[in-house]
């Protein structure tokens, strides 16, 4: 009986040992940081327009991923493999990746518009102060809104008549195509109404000559 039992749990003591991740590969945590900064670089390396400064300046960049992280491109592609046939492991982590991207351009975001608001009240600093330089800049620059509003306006004017002659024009062109067509309708019909009455006539002398 005590064997039986000693057996028994040795098979529970097994059964709830769950294999965990190989330590040749690299683990989730740091796995993770791996790929947040992998896709920071591919985010930056999709701007080089050039393929091969891509190539060579996404290759320098890698390299230098796998240093910090004290790995290589083999461990990295045997990981990656790894996780790609445990899926809700990848999952998990590419669930922290995108919410730390997330507030990565979240700051960015902000940082940017700072930048731009900066920038757009030293243009209109630089501007007021041409403006006080030369009087006659802003009198030159309501001319040529002035003028440039005029221009829009001609042209306006010019699309729409040019438009409403298309319209008539067109409207023209399908009254005379259905005059046509009415026409060649009535044609068709008295063709018919003679070819019906010929051969009404034509009926009642075949029935004239059997009554004979």
């Amino acid at each position: 009986m005590r064997n039986f039992l000693c057996i028994c749990l040795l098979f529970i003591g097994i059964g709830g040992c769950k294999p965990g991740i190989p330590s040749d590969i690299v683990q989730p945590d740091k796995m993770q940081d791996v790929l947040f900064d992998i896709h920071m670089v591919d985010g930056y390396i999709s701007t080089i327009a050039n393929a091969d400064s891509a190539k060579s300046t996404s290759a320098a960049y890698y390299k230098g991923i796998y240093k910090k992280f004290g790995i290589d491109s083999v461990m990295y592609t045997k990981s990656m493999n790894y996780y790609y046939d445990h899926p809700e492991v990848l999952n998990t982590m590419y669930d922290k990746i995108t919410g730390k991207l997330k507030k990565v351009k979240e700051k960015e975001d902000k940082i940017n518009a700072k930048r731009l608001k900066k920038i757009a009240a030293i243009e209109k600093a630089k501007k007021d102060s041409l403006d006080k330089a030369d009087p006659k800049r802003v009198i030159r620059a309501a001319a040529a809104k002035k003028d440039s509003l005029a221009k829009a306006e001609i042209l306006l004017k010019k699309t729409k008549a040019d438009a409403a002659k298309k319209m008539k024009k067109d409207s023209l062109a399908r009254v005379t195509e259905l005059k046509k067509v009415k026409k060649e309708e009535a044609r068709k019909l008295k063709v018919r109404t003679d070819e019906a009455a010929a051969m009404k006539k034509e009926s009642g002398a075949s029935a004239a000559k059997k009554n004979k």
